[in-house]
């Protein structure tokens, strides 16, 4: 352009240039009044626009991201001033306080790879705001659990968690190899491992989350959606920061500190560190002084911003999270001594060790143009744990739990030997994100076009132990000696396992304006996935000899969405989705003909949505609403074999889920908020196959076993208790699951005093597709939560008090049956009541 700003009727243009030079410029060629207010001694440069056919809007869009904005009053005069949020002190940011007369607040996300209303966004996402979260006192993803509409956060075994929205999640998670059907991300970065789900959150913006295939804009694909967690960067304005400290029930103590420092006008830095710890919920009393459930957690990040100008930015940033605990407490199996569900007896000194560290380099470039996007990221997961797999203290020394009646067929009716289990998990991980997204026009078409990669390797060493000659004696857990396995008999299994994943892809998706108000969006996808297996199965020595099998396989996908939205007013959109995805295939380590394969098939999604998204009542009630259908096929779950080791991944060949979701936002009152949201869910499968449940094959087939029966015997039994799963309901698919949230504030003389009361209710579901009345159900729950806090408004200080579970009720928040092993039922519990005091200092 020849001059900073052009002036051509219909295509009015700012180049980049201070803000006051725009503002003469435009004044003078345009006869307008433009007043800049606020602005201080800051120093604004303005983004590079064009086409569009108002002074009005052309300022709009140049100055998105600066923190201002241009109105027109009556008089036609164009103010440019400082975007108003609310008029609270420093102190009291966050705080959802109203003011007289003001609606609900916008929502800015960034879902779909720029910054927009969430009431903007054709798709159901769900947001969790950094001041939520410390409110709820949650502290990690596993914490989120039924307090967002469709969400469901479960473990295996309580070491490795899995996510699941609306029933679309991972069914075989004890599989190392298999990969997640909800994308969880972190400034961007693909988190490959679930290990990472377990890490505290420490200085969080926001959270979001949003629902179904969203191939055409993220970088890994998902079938189920994407849980994004975005932490808050460094800030070149001024150095600050906090440091906070709790204490609460079960030796429950907290710190916390964050420090944001500028080094120049160009460069600055943001260290957030946590250390979490209590001395767990469950007494074990089989063994002195060890308690489980504990917590003992330390959380670190780094970031090095360089921003050299409004154009560019480069974040350098290094995660580190480490956790050392005694694990979680599982009841069940036949640890029959105590009906309290905080006390167990297990006889293994059981622990769970895991440290995670995310690095990643972040590229941010306004070109003419476009944005540009890019992410890379080298990851390590490292996890180690010792597991009572009897769950008891019992040996075969000791008598059967349970009486027997007619003929031995219950596992209880026999002495329980010993089962101890080990496993060692290491990955290595390197990923990258490259992604080009339209700036804002008057044109109204928006696209995105990107690429990704992932290079994953996974090593995992299991070694299982088992009194099989049931003598009662404690077992020898040495591996050694030129033949491992006749040194030791009480060796139940070594597997030892080289996994390498690969996928590359690229993607786009593009939103046309047809007519005003009614808006068509498109994208494609393609993706090449890859695998490559060493397995070393049940008889692998330390040298890990022999190998079993190399198992591998490529596919290529394309998959894409479909939308339509239309806006009937500024606060009202009506949206229809139609999208599908894939989650790759893997490789189990047996294979059994009749019942899984050696290699599994990908899972594929084809999911409908409609949804409505209101801003009423002058914006005080806020109403997204979204209904949905969804077509299975491959569904991915677990069976065991004909063999008694044998158990692998297999595919149900259709199903369907379906449900409906609502959210709200109410002011009843400048100082009262309501917040509810509801979901109402249900599946079945349409075409099943036959599967063996293996607790069911190892109670019919535990009286031959000790009576010496042969193998044929024995399997001839297992073979027989294969059922047709058609017409079953998949796995952690809650009915209906509701929360209530009551915010109310009080404006003193000197403060603003917080209160809040949450109601949250979870129907029960199955944990598995067998849908086992005896082992499968998983009961309902009613919990309420109760925060409390101070804020000064002349201080720097803040004081809240959290109680968690107020009516200490006892609620199962997993349930989970060993897919290996003697196929034992056991139960991880959410917390007790947890009464929290916390005080943060900002500085």
């Amino acid at each position: 352009m020849s001059s900073v700003v052009q002036a051509q009727q219909g295509n009015i243009g700012i180049d980049k240039i201070s803000i006051q030079e725009a503002v003469d410029t435009l004044s003078k060629q345009y006869g307008k009044v433009i007043i800049v207010r606020d602005l201080g001694n800051k120093s604004i440069t303005l983004k590079v626009v064009s086409g569009f056919d108002s002074v009005l809007n052309a300022l709009n869009a140049s100055l998105a991201g600066s923190g201002y904005q241009a109105t027109e009053n009556i008089q036609n005069t164009i103010v440019i001033e400082k975007v108003v949020t609310d008029e609270l002190p420093s102190n009291l940011q966050g705080k959802t306080l109203n003011k007289e007369g003001a609606g609900i607040e916008k929502i800015v996300v960034t879902a779909h790879k720029s910054d927009k209303s969430m009431q903007d966004l054709a798709t159901s996402i769900s947001v969790l705001s950094g001041d939520n979260l410390s409110r709820n006192n949650i502290n990690n993803v596993f914490n989120m659990s039924d307090k967002i509409p469709s969400f469901v956060v479960s473990s295996v075994q309580g070491y490795r968690p899995t996510i699941s929205i609306r029933g679309v999640g991972n069914e075989i998670p004890d599989n190392a190899g298999t990969k997640q059907a909800v994308a969880y991300h972190v400034d961007g970065v693909f988190m490959v491992n679930d290990y990472a789900l377990l890490a505290d959150l420490q200085d969080i913006e926001r959270v979001e989350l949003t629902r179904g295939p969203d191939g055409t804009v993220y970088g890994n694909s998902s079938t189920g959606g994407a849980l994004n967690v975005i932490t808050k960067r460094p800030e070149l304005s001024e150095t600050y920061g906090f440091a906070e400290a709790a204490m609460g029930s079960y030796q429950q103590r907290e710190l916390k500190a964050m420090l944001n420092l500028p080094l120049s006008n160009t460069i600055a830095t943001r260290v957030a560190v946590s250390h979490r710890e209590n001395e767990g919920y469950t007494e074990n009393l089989a063994l002195d002084n060890y308690r489980l459930d504990d917590v003992d957690n330390q959380t670190f990040r780094a970031q090095v911003s360089w921003q050299p100008d409004d154009n560019l930015s480069l974040l350098l940033q290094h995660q580190y999270f480490k956790s050392d605990t005694h694990g979680p407490a599982l009841k069940g199996g036949f640890d029959t001594k105590s009906t309290d569900p905080r006390v167990v007896y297990h006889d293994t000194a059981e622990f769970y060790n895991l440290s995670t560290a995310v690095t990643s380099l972040h590229l941010d470039w306004t070109l003419d143009f476009a944005k540009l996007n890019s992410i890379f990221s080298k990851q390590k997961y490292d996890m180690g744990r010792k597991f009572d797999i009897d769950r008891s203290d019992l040996t075969a020394n000791d008598p059967a739990p349970l009486q027997m009646t007619g003929v031995l067929d219950l596992l209880g009716e026999a002495p329980i030997p010993q089962f101890v289990g080990n496993l060692r998990q290491i990955d290595h991980s390197n990923t990258a994100e490259i992604n080009l997204v339209s700036e804002p026009n008057e044109s109204g078409i928006e696209w995105v076009v990107g690429a990704f990669w992932l290079d994953t390797q996974i090593f995992s060493r299991t070694s299982n132990f088992v009194d099989d000659g049931r003598d009662g004696q404690p077992l020898n857990e040495t591996i050694a000696g030129p033949n491992v396995f006749a040194n030791n008999a009480d060796i139940d299994f070594i597997n030892s396992d080289f996994r390498n994943f690969k996928s590359h892809a690229l993607f786009g998706q593009l939103s046309y304006p047809l007519i005003e108000d009614l808006n068509i969006t498109a994208g494609l996808r393609y993706t090449k996935n890859q695998f490559e297996d060493e397995r070393c199965s049940y008889n692998c020595v330390p040298t890990r000899e022999p190998i079993s099998s190399n198992p591998s396989e490529s596919n290529n996908n394309l998959t894409g969405k479909f939308g339509l939205d239309y806006r009937w007013s500024q606060q009202n959109m009506t949206y229809f989705t139609l999208a599908n995805g894939i989650k790759p295939a893997g490789s189990n380590s047996s294979v059994d003909i009749r019942f899984f394969p050696e290699v599994f098939e990908q899972e594929t999604l084809v999911a409908y949505e409609i949804g409505n998204k209101s801003d009423l009542f002058d914006k005080k009630v806020r109403l997204n609403v979204a209904g949905f259908y969804y077509d299975y096929k491959d569904y991915l779950f677990e069976s065991s074999g004909i063999g008694r080791f044998d158990s692998g991944a297999s595919n149900i060949p259709k199903a369907e889920v379906y449900g409906i979701e609502m959210e709200s936002e109410i002011i009843i009152h400048d100082n009262l908020t309501l917040n509810v949201s509801l979901s109402m869910m249900d599946s079945k499968i349409i075409e099943g196959r036959e599967a063996i449940d293996r607790a069911v094959a190892e109670n019919l087939t535990v009286g031959l076993i000790i009576d010496g029966a042969s193998s044929d015997e024995i399997n001839a039994i297992r073979e027989s208790t294969a059922q047709d799963l058609t017409g079953n309901k998949l796995a952690k698919i809650p009915k209906t699951a509701a929360n209530i949230r009551l915010n109310h504030f009080i404006e003193m003389n000197n403060g603003l005093f917080e209160t809040s009361l949450g109601y949250t209710f979870r129907d029960e579901y199955f944990s598995r597709v067998f849908n086992s009345s005896q082992r499968d159900i998983v009961p309902s729950y009613h919990l309420y939560n109760l925060n409390l806090s101070y804020t000064p408004y002349s201080e720097k200080w803040n004081v809240a008090v959290n109680v968690q579970n107020l009516f200490d009720k006892v609620a199962i928040a997993s349930r989970h049956t060993d897919t290996f092993g003697l196929g034992f039922t056991s139960d991880q519990y959410l917390s007790p009541r947890i009464i929290t005091l916390k005080g943060r200092y900002n500085f």
